[in-house]
């Protein structure tokens, strides 16, 4: 039986409010009684500790019954948190994350040397910088939905996949995509977001593609500190073992190019890392087919998440945590 302790903690951003869930000791062989700990980090978006529409009650509850402790919180101004997480970069998210992770380790159920972080989405940018900068604290980290690619970059991948889908032609495609490239350069000249928008001519908003582009002006002050992040000095200055997965059929993500620029950074030196691409996934790991029911994980994505642990850092007793699982894409 999972216990849930309602628990908060002092970041920069103000007071964040979460849950920690500890599991059942029944059955499970641990190091002096204590659990490994995952904290989780959220993808992007307004999402509280249990994540947009309840998505991570699922993984918390595996990893509660792998025997594993799980903090997840209210992102800052979410929720119970205080704060705004509209305000924050990813360097600042990465320090909360360190935070979390340190009063995770300071709970006497939780074992301090083997603590870890899960990212999903936005969370696979924070993740990595967040394992980077406590490289003594960190010890394993698991990325789901992770771009290998900047938020612009993603951004416009997202752009071309959807007009695509939706029949847009060549000319429409290289018309929206145009715009972004405009925005992009508005962003970097420090253009406030209101200009940005008023600049755009009532014969453009009316193209039928625009809707792929709509933004609000506070929308690209949030993005600006971060459209365009480069991820890969934090991947090849990673350390502790790596589990980064992909749904085939994301359309948020191209999931090979993601896993190729991820295979590129790490293959110089990182000692133990897996990348995984899980055919007919979504974003969320989730696959929609015939007789499937709604929210349907990939097969094998919540067991193998689980086993990569224990062969690493898990519940059971092992006389090494070092074993190299090969790395797919």
């Amino acid at each position: 039986m999972t216990r849930e302790l309602e628990v908060a903690f002092g970041t920069a951003a103000g007071r964040l409010s979460g849950t920690l869930f500890l599991p059942s000791t029944d059955g499970v062989a641990q190091r002096g009684g204590r659990h490994p700990g995952i904290v989780i980090v959220h993808g992007s978006g307004a999402v509280d500790r249990f994540g947009a529409d309840g998505t991570l009650r699922p993984i918390i509850s595996h990893f509660t019954a792998s025997g594993y402790a799980v903090l997840s919180y209210d992102k800052p101004g979410v929720g119970d948190s205080a704060g705004d997480w509209l305000g924050q970069t990813f360097e600042d998210r990465a320090g909360e994350t360190v935070v979390a992770a340190r009063f995770l380790a300071a709970h006497p159920a939780v074992d301090s040397t083997r603590i870890g972080l899960w990212g999903i989405s936005q969370g696979g940018w924070v993740g990595p910088l967040a394992a980077v900068l406590a490289p003594d604290e960190i010890s394993f980290l698991i990325v789901v939905s992770a771009s290998a690619m900047s938020p612009c970059g993603q951004f416009e991948h997202q752009l071309r996949t959807e007009m695509t889908r939706d029949g847009f032609d060549d000319g429409q495609i290289a018309a929206a995509l145009a715009l972004s490239a405009r925005r992009t350069a508005a962003l970097s000249a420090g253009v406030p977001g209101a200009e940005i928008l008023a600049a755009e001519s009532e014969a453009l908003r009316a193209e039928p593609w625009y809707r792929y582009c709509l933004a609000e002006a506070d929308e690209f002050e949030f993005v600006r500190p971060i459209w365009q992040f480069d991820l890969s000095p934090s991947l090849r200055a990673l350390r502790c073992p790596l589990l980064a997965i992909w749904g085939a059929d994301d359309v948020h993500m191209p999931a090979q190019v993601c896993a190729a620029g991820f295979a590129a950074d790490l293959a110089a030196g990182h000692p133990d890392f897996r990348l995984q691409v899980y055919p007919r996934a979504d974003h969320r790991l989730r696959v929609d087919a015939p007789g499937l029911p709604p929210d349907t994980f990939a097969t094998g994505y919540l067991e193998e998440m689980a086993d990569w642990l224990d062969r690493r850092i898990g519940c059971y007793p092992r006389t090494s945590n070092t074993e190299t699982l090969p790395s797919t894409a």
